[in-house]
């Protein structure tokens, strides 16, 4: 996958999870010391994130990176047209990153 297209999906489960736990971007921007402008573009896909910032905000949501990865993977509208499927060397590369983190 392009690098734009995980940015685009991964904003979209933030921004999912955010409204799960009926906050705003303001208050998750707060709570994680960044503007709400930057978390609008952290979730629109327009910026990316590095995995600590990513680590951060899946902590303050509440949410697993598997959980995040299985959404990518299964419910992506994109993926489910185009077919993609993360692969066991992608989710293999993500769950090694993460654990120096």
């Amino acid at each position: 996958m392009k690098a734009n297209i995980i940015s685009s999906h991964v904003g979209n489960y933030l921004r999912k999870s955010r409204k799960e736990k009926n906050m705003t971007g303001k208050q998750l921007a707060e709570l994680i010391n960044i503007s709400q402008q930057q978390v609008s573009r952290y979730e629109t896909g327009t910026s990316s994130l590095s995995l600590d910032q990513l680590n951060e905000i899946l902590t303050v949501l509440d949410k697993r990176w598997i959980e995040m990865i299985y959404y990518i993977d299964c419910f992506s509208e994109e993926n489910k047209r185009n077919n993609i499927n993360l692969s066991k060397k992608t989710i293999a590369i993500l769950l090694n990153s993460m654990k120096d983190i």
